[in-house]
Parts: structure tokens; C-alpha cells; sequence
């Protein structure tokens, strides 16, 4: 929150010590409700409103009225209809705070790399806004979810260490007497009990956890050595450029257990030559029949229901590509790290980090 103060000026040049504390508590408030546990379609729709907030658009009144709650906690006369680029800058900051901690390795997805991860998306598939003080919190934005999810790609992939085994103990029970004399002689044996399972669970779930890492790199580099599209059924030195680099970043996703990683990237991108531009229209006609195909998957899902997350997986699975923020050119090398971007979100918040 240490650029909030200069943010506030978006609202005007007259700001006062009582808006910025009354913001900074909401902002406080917020990001702590945020990365509590939370469901992914909750985490996907507070992303895609944080991103439309960002991007000037009037903020959804589900965010709006969240945002409108936590400041009225502090300054009761707040409306965010009234104030919606005060809805963006207590959204982004909120966002800003929860991405300040680095991520540590973890066994399951959480939220923070929910939202962190489909805000990147949302955001980074934007054109830079015209106006230069929403466009730096924007960009701030933008900054800390793309660092966020690298680090967390990379730190989630760190292999657990592996400890000896706790000292194992077993405790014998005398069996009871009864008026001086023991029960019947198979029932005299003494029983045992031991910690055998808290002993060994550290260890054991070091062990799995690094083994389900190994299953994903040796299936990628698999995947990798093909050569060919299964999903298309085609060699993919037969594809189009652009073509090629959409289906290797769609394919390579489904290998993965986590948020894909710059090397993810690198591989995918590895046939690379003249990386064309084209928009988004003009690759889905290069495209051309396969793209149900491609899109079939993503039918009726998280894709078409949060377009602005995943722009191309809804286009590739919808065929639409209508709207002004689908005429912006990007290269093939870019649309191929999209399609694993998004293709990679969807496989890890579906499965989670599978395991052997």
C-alpha cells in the first residue's frame, strides 16, 4: 500500500489524510477476506472484477458492494457508484497486498495463486489505458500478479526434503484381571499399539510429493520429444506457425500439475521461426476447422464464463473473436504462451496437484 496515497490523486488533486486512512483500513480488511480459503469460481470472479475495475470499466456490483461495505467501516458517507475509480484503486491495492509475501512450495493450489494467476491473464491481455495515473496502477497490478505466479510456478516445483523416519515406538498393554484371574488365555496376550503412522507420514509425503514433481517433468519432456499433435492428429512441423504454437501450448498444459514455469514456456516455443502477428480473429481463420477441436474441452466451463480471463480458450471453444480487445496483433510466440497460460490455470484448478 505505499503508492496508495499517490493513487488516490486518480479520484482528484484534493485528498485528504482521513481518505487515504479510511481506504488503507478497507484495503486491510479486504485482502484479508481475499486469501482466506476460498472457492475458485469465488477467487475467479473477484479477479475478473478487479481487472474490469482496473481497466475503467464500471465496476460489477458484486465488487462494488463488497468494496462500498468495507470502506463504510470507516467512512460511512462511501457509495461506490458514486466513486468507481475509488472502487479500482481499493480493489488493486487489496489484490496488491495479498501478492506482497512470496509463495512457499504447497501441496494443493490456494488462493492467492487463484487470483494471482487470473488476474496476470485478465490484465495482461489489455490495452494500456490512455489516461497516465490509472494506467501506473494498472501496470502495478499487473507487475505483482505476473511476479506472484512466477515465483509461485518455480517455489511449488522445489523438492520436499526427504527426513529420516521418527523413532518408531510400540507399547504393550497387560491384559486385565478379573477377581485375581486373567481372561481366557487368547484373550491373556498383551496388545500392542504404536506410532508407526505419525512416524512415518512426514517422511512419506516428502517422498510422494517429490515423486508426483518427477511424473510431471519426465510426461512434459515426453510430450516434448512427439513431434506430433494428438489433439489434431497431425505432425506439427504440418501446422502454421501460429497454429502450431496455439496446439503446443493447449497440449503441453494438460502434462502439467502446477502453474506452468518459464522453461514450460521455452519448450513450447521452441519451433519458433518467423513468429508472425495476427490478431485474434485472424488466428482463429488460420485455425480454421480444428478449432473445435482445440476449444471442445473447454465448452461450458470456467472459459466461457469468465471471457476476460480466458480470451482465446472462449474463442477457441465459442469461435466468437467480436470486440475491440481482440483486434490488438500479437505475435505467435505470445498466443502460444497464452493458450498454455490459460490451458495450464484450467488443468491445475481442476485437478489440483494430482498426485501418484
Amino acid at each position: 500500500m505505499e503508492n496508495l496515497a499517490v493513487h488516490m490523486r486518480i479520484v482528484g488533486s484534493q485528498v485528504s489524510n482521513e481518505d487515504v486512512d479510511t481506504r488503507r483500513l478497507a484495503i486491510k480488511h479486504l485482502s484479508a477476506e481475499w486469501q482466506k480459503g476460498a472457492a475458485i469460481e469465488k477467487s475467479l470472479a473477484t479477479a475478473n472484477g478487479i481487472a474490469q475495475a482496473l481497466h475503467g470499466e464500471a465496476p460489477c456490483a458484486e465488487l462494488g458492494k463488497e468494496i462500498q461495505a468495507a470502506v463504510q467501516k470507516h467512512a460511512s458517507a462511501f457509495l461506490y457508484e458514486e466513486s468507481p475509480f475509488e472502487v479500482s484503486i481499493v480493489a488493486g491495492m487489496a489484490f496488491a497486498e495479498i501478492v506482497k509475501a512470496k509463495p512457499g512450495a504447497t501441496s494443493e493450489w490456494t488462493t492467492p495463486e487463484v487470483l494471482s494467476a487470473a488476474v496476470w491473464s485478465a490484465l495482461s491481455y489489455q490495452q494500456p489505458l490512455a489516461e497516465a495515473k490509472r494506467e501506473a496502477l494498472r501496470s502495478e497490478v499487473l507487475k505483482a500478479a505476473e511476479g506472484y505466479v512466477s515465483h509461485a510456478a518455480e517455489a511449488s516445483r522445489a523438492r520436499s526434503p526427504v527426513d529420516d523416519f521418527e523413532t518408531l515406538t510400540i507399547t504393550l498393554v497387560a491384559p486385565m484381571e478379573t477377581d485375581g484371574q486373567t481372561e481366557t488365555d487368547a484373550e491373556a496376550l498383551p496388545t500392542a499399539s504404536s506410532n508407526f503412522a505419525k512416524a512415518t507420514q512426514a517422511t512419506i509425503t516428502a517422498l510422494r510429493r517429490n515423486a508426483a514433481l518427477d511424473r510431471e517433468e519426465l510426461d512434459f519432456l515426453w510430450w516434448a520429444q512427439l513431434g506430433r499433435s494428438r489433439l489434431l492428429g497431425k505432425q506439427l512441423v504440418s501446422l502454421a506457425e501460429p497454429v502450431r504454437m496455439v496446439a503446443e501450448g493447449i497440449e503441453g498444459a494438460a502434462h502439467l500439475r502446477r502453474l506452468p514455469c518459464e522453461v514450460h514456456r521455452d519448450i513450447v516455443l521452441k519451433t519458433l521461426d518467423k513468429d508472425p502477428e495476427l490478431d485474434l480473429k485472424k488466428l482463429l481463420s488460420a485455425i480454421g476447422a480444428d478449432r473445435e477441436k482445440m476449444g471442445a474441452r473447454y465448452a461450458d466451463g470456467w472459459a466461457t464464463k469468465w471471457p476476460a480471463i480466458f480470451p482465446l480458450l472462449n474463442a477457441l471453444a465459442t469461435g466468437r473473436a467480436d470486440g475491440p480487445e481482440h483486434s490488438v496483433k500479437r505475435r505467435a510466440s505470445t498466443w502460444g504462451a497464452r493458450a498454455m497460460l490459460e490451458a495450464g490455470m484450467i488443468q491445475y484448478f481442476r485437478t489440483g496437484a494430482a498426485k501418484l
